[in-house]
Order: C-alpha cells, then structure tokens, then sequence
C-alpha cells in the first residue's frame, strides 16, 4: 500500500536519536578519553542522522528566573545551565546566548527550546576515576525535568521537545548500578517527558596496571640566557 502523499511526513525523531545513541554506545564504550571527545562523538553519530546544520552542544540558558520547582532547588545555586546535545526541529541551526551578542527574545534562553527537537545530557562512566556519580547523573535527568516543566509554562500548548538522558556504563573496573539511580530519582521524581537510555559495554576499556602514585613529573632546569631574547629582545633573536 503506498502511502498518501497529501499527509504530511512525521519524522521518526525518537528512533533516529535511540539508532545514534546505540550505534555511539557499541562503537565508542570500550575508549577511555576526558568526556568533551566522548561528547564529540556522539555529536558525530547525531549529526549521521539528523545533519549537521540541525545539531549543536551547550546552549545556554538563564535559569535564575525559572520557577522554584524541586527539580531547580536540586541543581544548587548556578543560574544558569547548559545542555550536552541538542538536535533542532529544522535545518539552520540558530542557538542565541542568553546574554551574547545575538540574544534569545525571552532573555533566558527559554524560547530556543520551541525550536529543538531534542534535549540531551550525556554520563560516561570511564570519563571519571571512580565511576559515575549517583547524584550527579540524577541532576542530569533533574535539569532536563525542570526545561521541559518551564517549557509547558511558558508555552502552553505547545509540542516540547523530547528528553533523553543517556548513561554509558563503561568503566574499566566498577559496574554502573542503575537501581541506585533510580533509588535517588525516588526522592525527587522526574517529569514524565524524561527518558533514560542506559548502555552497558560487552567490552570493557582494558587497564593494563593497577593504579598507583605514578611517577614524579618531570621537571627541566633551563640554561642561563635561554629567555634572553624575549624580555631583552635588542640582544636578537635565540631560536
């Protein structure tokens, strides 16, 4: 049966996000890197699915005006917050500072949430020594409750954007328990449009060694005169 070509095309956001998030997973969990080239990587695979004029990191909000929601009292006293990974509703990305140059017309970032197809935050358990903090990954999911709770109040009416906090259990040597997560979720419920994606790694990042102190750094004793040139540049140039 072919489908009606008077019927506009709904565009399968969730599924798209959820291929992007599992391919990610699969692909880059048994790496062990500082957590900005993990949420590089996981721009790459959005952007395979949606392109890249539609995706963007870190856009910026003012939340010191939001609501005083429990979700709010939860993150501490920044006013303001930023979300890992963004995917808008149309091609031509356009994410304003609050306070830059070119401002968001509500003057706390709010009204770019209209534009987004996606919010985003990203935990990556092998990007921390000790494992992924409870409390930590729970602000995650407690920030993404509080833009959408705002989003309804002040724009009634309209189609929020969809929600995911996502987990990558790849630590070399300590499990993620999500159970526990969910035991600090308890306290303070999230809003029923956040969803979280957990993956667990088949194949863990490899350690080679136990920790330990590791060795003295090194330290190098420069040659009289080397700066000579620099704060007496008459005296010509040293290579």
């Amino acid at each position: 049966m072919e489908a009606d070509p008077t019927l506009p095309v709904v565009e399968p956001v969730a599924r798209k996000f959820e291929a992007a998030w599992n391919v990610f997973a699969a692909t880059c969990g048994q790496y062990v890197a500082p957590e900005a080239t993990f949420q590089a990587w996981f721009a790459h695979y959005l952007i395979s699915q949606f392109g890249i004029d539609r995706v963007g990191r870190e856009p910026t909000f003012r939340i010191d005006t939001f609501m005083d929601s429990p979700w709010k009292a939860r993150l501490g006293g920044s006013g303001h917050a930023r979300l890992d990974a963004v995917v808008t509703r149309a091609p031509g990305i356009q994410l304003p500072h609050y306070a830059g140059l070119v401002r968001s017309p509500d003057g706390t970032g709010l009204a770019v949430l209209d534009q987004l197809a996606v919010i985003a935050e990203l935990k990556v358990a092998s990007t921390t020594a000790e494992g992924l903090d409870h409390t930590e990954v729970a602000k995650d999911v407690w920030k993404l409750s509080m833009m959408l709770d705002e989003f309804h109040a002040g724009h009634p009416g309209a189609e929020p954007p969809l929600a995911f906090a996502c987990i990558l259990d790849n630590h070399p040597t300590r499990s993620y328990r999500k159970s526990w997560l969910d035991h600090r979720l308890a306290e303070v419920q999230p809003h029923r449009g956040v969803r979280v994606l957990y993956a667990q790694v088949a194949e863990r990042p490899a350690v080679t060694e136990k920790r330990g102190r590791g060795p003295e750094p090194r330290r190098l004793a420069p040659e009289p005169g080397r700066w000579d040139w620099v704060t007496r540049p008459g005296d010509g140039i040293r290579e």
